[in-house]
């Protein structure tokens, strides 16, 4: 039994565009590469806690499995953090990150826009005692980074 021809160019058609979408959806071949957080990062974050703000140097690590670990740079009082980010546009993410201390936690939510050598955020971060009550929040905060 033959195909009436009509239906064969519909179906020609019709595959021609299902094996063109996954192409034009994946966009040039390094446009994820570009905006992409996995890597090492130089991070100066400003904690506006009170005049003048706070500046709390750290280097971070973005991992390809969505974690996140920050450390103080040497000479600064230790503020270690560990989260997850996500990325959530192109060239746009966001983390939440907690600094657990002795004196409490510093937990933080922020939102960024990302390059191939810069980020910058703006967050919200809330400070909680060690028996998690809320002790200051919320708590405006940037950070700047480049890549290393």
């Amino acid at each position: 039994m033959s195909v009436p021809r009509k239906s064969r160019r519909v179906r020609t058609a019709l595959a021609a565009c299902l094996l063109a979408f996954p192409l034009a959806a994946a966009g040039p071949a390094d446009a994820t590469a570009e905006v992409s957080l996995v890597g090492r990062w130089d991070v100066l974050v400003t904690i506006h806690t009170g005049e003048p703000p706070q500046q709390a140097p750290q280097i971070c690590d973005f991992t390809p499995d969505h974690q996140l670990h920050c450390m103080t740079k040497p000479g600064v009082p230790p503020l270690e953090g560990d989260g997850i980010w996500t990325q959530t546009g192109r060239g746009t993410f966001s983390f939440w990150i907690t600094h657990p201390e002795v004196n409490g936690s510093i937990n933080a939510s922020h939102l960024g826009k990302v390059t191939r050598t810069r980020f910058t955020t703006k967050a919200i971060a809330y400070i909680y005692r060690p028996d998690g009550t809320p002790l200051l929040g919320p708590v405006q905060v940037e950070a700047e980074a480049k890549r290393l």
